[in-house]
């Protein structure tokens, strides 16, 4: 059974460092080098977090959490550097 969740249960939900990065791209969108400095973690390990938040792995992440929605999207403009928001509208 799917449910919505509050912020408080999302974030319980997650990793620490998915946590951390959850609660950095709530000042708002940041790219993947952004992320990775204010956490304190290597651009990879960023990168595998923020698809695992996206739901754009083979193990359904976010399906075995009870999440309908990707956590985190992503945007890349032409000649502009990819960022990564929020798509979560009650965070």
């Amino acid at each position: 059974m799917e449910k919505d969740f509050g912020q408080a249960e999302i974030l319980t939900k997650l990793s620490p460092l998915q946590q951390k990065i959850v609660i950095e791209l709530k000042t708002g969108p940041l790219t993947l080098n952004e992320i990775s400095n204010r956490t304190n973690s290597s651009v990879y390990t960023i990168g595998k977090q923020l698809s695992l938040l996206q739901g754009r792995t083979k193990c359904c992440f976010l399906q075995k959490k009870g999440f309908k929605e990707p956590i985190v999207k992503k945007i890349k403009e032409e000649r502009i550097k990819t960022t990564y928001f929020l798509a979560l509208a009650d965070f």
